[in-house]
């Protein structure tokens, strides 16, 4: 990284990115799309199972749910620590391992994968490297198309990702490859417009904010986690990530008056819970910010471009969605005085074990 960058200059130049870095996933990756999912297809799984850490493991949250309903299969997430820490080799029924990094380094993901081999399961790599550690064992590897990613705090990789994955899984579902092509570029021009909006309110009703809660609901529940942790990386701020179903049952408890609560509204399938979680929270006295549809008793709406795609594929909101919280921990982390490209005590490969 570039020591004399200004301030958030990578994470602020590789968030605008992110529409051309789909697009050239498009151009470029058909070939590895297909085979993977091709892989999938002939696997005919019982069960599929997602590897990843991090940003990562949030894609592949997303990809659960559109495995479950694409595919129409179990999805689950592995537990490397499993085989890490406890020295457990599992049993699979007829199983595809999809692993998802954006350097592919990590040890622990790593071995999980080497443990699902040797129990005969087939590995889809997802990586940022066609040279990784991750992408040369495995049986299919999927480049995500992203570039160079300076930032510490991932956003160009962690959207590519869910694209790749979205992808993969449309076309093992029999998906023609010319309608996903379409939805993509559609996806792209919405993402275009997003990527320049201002954030202004948000950061002004966040900074003296010292925790927050991030709201979503199906395919939104990655994009709530995620976002949470681009404001824990970049800000140093005590956030979590929930589903409204889940923050129902308790987080609820920790929004007293002032508490923002950012509640993601665009994602049509699991609207009316989050619209539920922040009247809820805004009864007792929660700063309620919206992102996509608004909210009565809102403090702060961001609105999406979307209706003006109105055949736009729902389980690509979360592409989008997130791009305004990306954005969000930029501004306020500049705000605040801090480099957001270089948030203390973190570094771009983590290397867990």
């Amino acid at each position: 990284m570039n020591d004399h960058a200004a301030a958030g200059a990578h994470m602020a130049a590789e968030i605008l990115e992110q529409p051309d870095r789909w697009r050239e996933l498009l151009r470029t990756g058909r070939g590895e799309l297909a085979a993977a999912a091709q892989l999938i297809r002939d696997t005919d799984p019982e069960l599929v199972v997602f590897a990843a850490r991090g940003s990562s493991d949030h894609a592949a949250m997303y990809a659960q749910y559109l495995t479950h309903n694409v595919l129409h299969v179990p999805a689950v997430l592995a537990t490397p620590s499993t085989v890490t820490a406890f020295g457990s080799e599992l049993r699979y029924p007829r199983s595809v391992m999809l692993a998802v990094s954006q350097s592919g380094e990590s040890p622990d993901l790593l071995e999980t994968v080497r443990s699902a081999q040797r129990a005969g399961v087939p590995v889809i790599a997802f990586t940022n490297s066609s040279s990784s550690s991750l992408a040369g064992p495995a049986e299919a590897h999927v480049s995500l198309s992203a570039g160079p990613e300076l930032s510490v705090a991932a956003t160009k990789t962690y959207t590519a990702e869910l694209l790749a994955l979205h992808l993969v899984i449309r076309l093992a579902g029999g998906a023609a490859w010319h309608a996903l092509e379409h939805q993509v570029t559609l996806a792209a021009e919405v993402a275009a417009s997003t990527v320049t909006s201002s954030v202004a309110d948000l950061v002004s009703a966040l900074v003296g904010a010292d925790r927050v809660l991030v709201v979503g609901r199906g395919y939104s529940m990655s994009t709530a986690k995620e976002g949470a942790l681009k404001l824990m990386e970049t800000n140093a701020i005590a956030a979590s990530g929930w589903s409204a179903a889940d923050a129902t049952h308790g987080p609820l408890g920790q929004v007293v008056p002032g508490t923002p609560v950012i509640a993601l509204t665009a994602s049509p399938d699991g609207r009316e819970s989050v619209t539920e979680f922040a009247k809820a929270a805004a009864r007792v006295g929660g700063l309620v910010l919206t992102v996509g549809v608004p909210v009565a008793n809102a403090a702060v709406h961001l609105p999406l471009p979307l209706s003006r795609f109105a055949d736009l594929d729902p389980a690509l909101v979360p592409l989008i969605e997130v791009i305004p919280l990306q954005q969000l921990a930029l501004e306020l982390a500049l705000h605040r005085g801090r480099d957001p490209d270089r948030p203390p005590g973190l570094a771009k490969v983590t290397r867990t074990r």
